[in-house]
């Protein structure tokens, strides 16, 4: 009888155990999302027409943006691209006439 009762344990602890892995599976989901509901509110707050969100973004992806909160939790930016990076944004630029005025006045002096 006591084997029985130790069986019967076994299996009431291993389907709890499926239950709780399947709410833990279900807890990340939800996590993941509310990130994602949060990181979408952190960018449509910085007020970024759309092209200036997407070299923000791609920055963020390429690693030519990072970002360090201090101590008071405030978000700092900086963008490190290299100069062979900025020539080739600018390349870019200039093959889809996309070159702002500033870019056209440097070229003049």
């Amino acid at each position: 009888m006591r084997l029985k009762k130790v069986l019967d344990d076994i299996q009431k602890t291993e389907d709890k155990i499926l239950e709780l892995q399947e709410y833990v599976k279900k807890l990340k989901i939800q996590k993941k999302q509310m990130e994602d509901a949060e990181i979408i509110k952190a960018i449509r707050s910085m007020k970024m027409d759309s092209r200036e969100m997407l070299t923000f973004l791609d920055g963020i992806q390429n690693g030519t943006v990072t970002m360090q909160f201090d101590e008071e939790g405030n978000l700092s930016m900086d963008s490190s691209e290299t100069d062979a990076k900025k020539e080739e944004s600018l390349e870019r630029n200039v093959a889809t006439g996309q070159v702002e005025e500033s870019e056209d006045l440097e070229d003049e002096e």
